[in-house]
C-alpha cells in the first residue's frame, strides 16, 4: 500500500509540475518563524475567531487541505489520526488540532461534519473541543498558509487544488517547532514533538523527498500524455505484481504444509 501511494505521489508531481504555475508547489520548512495567530477564520458553527484564542496554552498541530480533495487530503488526515490514536497525549487535553481548508467556497457546514466524523474516528472522551476545522476567504487563508511555507494553487482544469503533502507542529505562542512530510507518520516522532512544543522548544527540519517531488519541471512536450500513462501503468503492473506475489507465496505455504501431513 505505501509503495503504491509512493508511486501516487510522485505521479502527481510529474503532473502538477507541469502545468503553469504548478511546478512550485512545496512545503517550505521555516522553523523558529510564527504563524499570524491574530488571523481570523471561520469555525464550524459558522462564528468568526483567532488562532490565537482556540488554544492559547496548548502546541497546534496545523495540517492544510480541503474536504472536496479527492488526492491525498484525506490520506494525509487519517495518517495523521493514527499517529494520534497512538500516542499518550490527547487532543483538547494536551494539544489543538487546527484543519485548515484552503478552498475558500468551503462552508462551516462540511467543516462541521469533517470534524464530527474525525472526532468519532479518534474516539477519546472530551477531543471535541480540541479539533478545529477552519474555513475563510482566500484573503484570510492565504496569509496563515504562507507563513507555513505551504503552497499552493487552484487548477481551473480539473476543479482541484495542488498544494505540498504533510502538516506542522507549533508551539503555544504559534512558533513553527517541526514538520511531517508525506504520508506516514511515526507516532514516537510525532509525541517527541509534540512535547517539544509544549515547552516552546523547536526541532530540526526533515527529509524534503516529497516537497523535491513537487519541484519538477514536469512532463511536457508531444510526449507528455504517453510517458504519463506509462507511468499509470506502471504503478498498476506494480501493485498488482505485489498481489500475485503475495497469493502465490500463501499457495506455496499451504502446499508445504499438506505435504507434510502425516499419513493414515
Amino acid at each position: 500500500m505505501r509503495l503504491a501511494l509512493g508511486f501516487m505521489v510522485l505521479a502527481m508531481a510529474l503532473r502538477l509540475g507541469g502545468a503553469d504555475g504548478f511546478g512550485t508547489m512545496r512545503f517550505d520548512q521555516r522553523i523558529g518563524e510564527k504563524l499570524p495567530m491574530g488571523a481570523v477564520l471561520t469555525d464550524e458553527t459558522g462564528h468568526p475567531v483567532r488562532l490565537g484564542d482556540l488554544a492559547p496554552r496548548q502546541p497546534l498541530l496545523v495540517i492544510f487541505g480541503y474536504f472536496e480533495c479527492t488526492q491525498l487530503c484525506s490520506v494525509v488526515e487519517s495518517g495523521a489520526l493514527d499517529a494520534l490514536r497512538e500516542i499518550k497525549p490527547t487532543v483538547g487535553r494536551d494539544f489543538a488540532v487546527l484543519y485548515i481548508s484552503i478552498d475558500p467556497s468551503s462552508p462551516p457546514e462540511a467543516a462541521r461534519a469533517e470534524r464530527d466524523r474525525i472526532v468519532g474516528r479518534y474516539g477519546r472522551t472530551g477531543s471535541q473541543r480540541g479539533f478545529h476545522y477552519l474555513t475563510g476567504a482566500e484573503v484570510a487563508v492565504r496569509p496563515v498558509a504562507d507563513a507555513a511555507g505551504f503552497h499552493y494553487a487552484y487548477d481551473r482544469e480539473i476543479g482541484q487544488y495542488a498544494h505540498p503533502v504533510g502538516f506542522l507542529v507549533a508551539t503555544p505562542d504559534g512558533v513553527i517547532s517541526r514538520y511531517f512530510l508525506g504520508l506516514d507518520f511515526r507516532p514516537a516522532e510525532v509525541a517527541a514533538a509534540l512535547d517539544r512544543a509544549a515547552k516552546g522548544e523547536t526541532g530540526e527540519s526533515t527529509l524534503q523527498l516529497l516537497i523535491t517531488c513537487f519541484h519538477g519541471g514536469g512532463i511536457t512536450g508531444p510526449y507528455g500524455a504517453i510517458i504519463w500513462r506509462v507511468l499509470e501503468v506502471s504503478v498498476s503492473l506494480t501493485v498488482g505484481g505485489l498481489g500475485f506475489g503475495v497469493g502465490f507465496m500463501l499457495w506455496q505455504e499451504r502446499r508445504a504444509r499438506r505435504g507434510k501431513a502425516p499419513g493414515p
